[in-house]
């Protein structure tokens, strides 16, 4: 059996993560009826255990779930049927029910239209609580969605949150296993509780003693999950020692963390602290150059120091709410303008190599003055047909 529905939390007690989340959603259930607005909506990256504690919650109430994923009911029609006719009807057993609409930013824009208008149009008349979970609500279709609904943050789960819920599983299947493996199986998880669970069964199909060689089968998650961990804690918090200990874990380059910080910065700071946020970036660059000009590699902790904790308490407050960071566009860039002016480096350096001179001196010097007339010389040049439609272009 999959442990992740094995070891399923069966009551609000057995829950994991930030206890204000699952507070909130038990006082929804518990108050539901004196509630303004009649739906819930629980988002979060992936394996915080929303769905988990919806049914947690449930089974402690005695309640009845009425589970409908958002991409089994997509169209409008589908939708008010479906979850028309699930709001107006009581329990089957009488105790009272929730309806959980899972992944509801799943309904994808054009083929989906109308399908979150209709759902929002049927909020306001539910005899039942409807909670509904997502990974990024904060997208333009779900507007109407967002407003007839409270909205619930579950943030990642921390290392040590995931490691607790990890030695208990151990505990109760009899195995063996060392701190050092639970804490690397929980660290390389990125708050992602679920994968954490599989990683385990994985490593511990059909033994009873754990050892670090055993972490080999599991390898290293994927670096973007723990760049998406990283700029969390840099986004969202101030302290300084969890950012440095979560930089530390990544083992990405500094190059990299760059890159990703500076691609998305614009989308959690705003005025006066995107410009400290970049001000200290940019330090963070000069200490690079320092580095490589002069070889002072003790630098290098205030490279890092700047562009990760400079960075997050450049912030006036807390940031809220789940964000789709990006992969960085530089990158991107370079390569479509190393592939612009490529042909011109090539033909400059066929110019070097006819005319005695350095490439530089060719591109700097000679190109500008005679580039009209190259593809007249182009058989003395060497030169190729697609570089010859590159200066007739």
């Amino acid at each position: 059996m999959i442990w992740t529905k094995k070891y399923a939390p069966v009551n609000s007690k057995e829950l994991v993560g930030e206890i204000r989340s699952i507070m909130k959603l038990e006082d929804f259930v518990n108050n539901f009826k004196s509630q303004r607005k009649k739906a819930m909506i629980l988002y979060g990256p992936t394996g915080t255990g929303k769905t988990e504690a919806v049914y947690a919650l449930a089974k402690e109430k005695n309640l009845e779930i009425i589970e409908l994923n958002a991409s089994d009911v997509r169209k409008k029609d589908h939708i008010l049927e479906i979850v028309g006719n699930a709001i107006k009807q009581g329990s089957l057993f009488g105790s009272g029910k929730i309806i959980l609409i899972d992944e509801i930013d799943g309904l994808s824009g054009m083929k989906d239209r109308g399908g979150a208008q209709a759902l929002a149009s049927l909020i306001g008349g539910s005899a039942f609580p409807i909670i509904m979970t997502a990974n990024d609500p904060w997208q333009s279709k779900l507007s109407s969605l967002r407003r007839k609904t409270l909205m619930v943050e579950v943030p990642a789960l921390s290392s040590p949150e995931i490691c607790k819920v990890l030695r208990r599983i151990c505990e109760r299947e009899t195995i063996v296993i060392s701190e050092y493996v639970l804490k690397s199986v929980a660290n390389r998880a990125g708050g992602d509780l679920r994968s954490a669970i599989n990683d385990l069964q994985l490593i511990c199909c059909g033994r009873k003693e754990i050892t670090k060689e055993h972490l080999e089968e599991i390898g290293e998650r994927n670096k973007e999950e723990d760049v998406f961990n990283l700029l969390r804690v840099i986004f969202k918090s101030t302290d300084s020692k969890l950012i440095l200990d979560t930089f530390d874990k990544t083992n990405l380059k500094f190059e990299e963390v760059a890159l990703w910080v500076d691609e998305n910065l614009p989308k959690e700071y705003f005025g006066h602290e995107l410009g400290d946020a970049y001000d200290k970036l940019s330090k963070s660059d000069v200490f690079k150059g320092r580095i490589m000009r002069r070889q002072h590699w003790r630098f290098m902790v205030y490279q890092k120091y700047f562009m990760s904790v400079g960075v997050a308490i450049s912030k006036k407050g807390s940031k809220k709410g789940f964000v789709n960071y990006e992969r960085s566009k530089r990158i991107l860039k370079m390569w479509i303008a190393k592939m612009k002016y490529g042909k011109r480096k090539s033909i400059c350096e066929k110019i070097s190599s006819k005319c005695h001179v350095s490439s530089k001196r060719a591109m700097k010097d000679i190109f500008p003055y005679v580039k009209n007339i190259l593809s007249s010389e182009s058989e003395f040049l060497d030169l190729s047909e697609e570089e010859v439609g590159w200066l007739e272009k």
